[in-house]
């Protein structure tokens, strides 16, 4: 089991997860153990739940009474021939201000979230794009983060402004993002969406991504009050 801390910026990289569904013993005492580094960096302990987590885990969250919350799934896409850029997209570094301020437009981030979204972007070791596109008034309409590791592109923090969502945005950027990846030496991409977003899910399907996996999270019950 391991357990990653980024400020709390998301569940993926501040949950605790297991690799190896046979890794499970001692459970409660390793969970106890990893749940202090929570603690210590004022953090709600957060377990993720994907079908590599075992038996033994899975007991121990049950019988500590650790709430199911927020489950997701994985999609992938063989990339063969990709559609090209689109020709009002933005494709900047991803460390580039206008990425990040895009996003933060886009995503509503705070202060505290754009600086953790900002060094969470630095600290990037692979390949990585960060994808814009405006609307008809020159702010940032919809944007997405691409990384290629390992022969995958995957896509984080697809995200289209409120009033022009149902446009063909999100087609138009993933197609991009798609793109970059085959150039990028990619051969398959990824993501991950929310279990309860049916319009990300069926664009997606019809994309031609298929589901790989499911995932949920649990949270100690002290973190329910928070």
């Amino acid at each position: 089991m391991a357990g990653p801390l980024c400020r709390g910026f998301s569940g993926r990289s501040n949950a605790i997860w297991s690799l190896d569904p046979a890794d499970d013993t001692n459970a409660a005492r390793r969970i106890d153990a990893l749940s202090a580094r929570y603690s210590e960096n004022d953090l709600p302990t957060i377990f993720r739940v994907t079908p590599l987590t075992g038996e033994g885990i899975l007991d121990t969250l049950d019988q500590a009474g650790w709430e199911h919350f927020k489950s997701s799934l994985v999609l992938s896409l063989p990339l063969a021939q990709t559609d090209g850029f689109d020709g009002a997209a933005s494709l900047y570094d991803a460390t580039d201000p206008r990425f990040l301020a895009a996003q933060t437009a886009l995503q509503g981030f705070d202060t505290k979230q754009q600086q953790t979204f900002a060094a969470i972007l630095g600290a990037l070791k692979r390949p990585a794009c960060g994808i814009v596109i405006a609307d008809n008034d020159g702010a940032p309409g919809a944007s997405l983060l691409c990384v290629e590791s390992d022969g995958i592109v995957m896509v984080y923090d697809v995200i289209t402004s409120g009033k022009l969502r149902g446009q063909g945005f999100g087609r138009r950027m993933m197609a991009s993002a798609l793109s970059w990846g085959a150039e990028n030496g990619a051969s398959h991409a990824a993501l991950q969406v929310q279990g309860d977003n049916a319009p990300a899910i069926a664009l997606y399907l019809a994309m031609g991504f298929t589901f790989r996996y499911p995932y949920h999270y649990r949270r100690k019950p002290e973190a329910n009050a928070q």
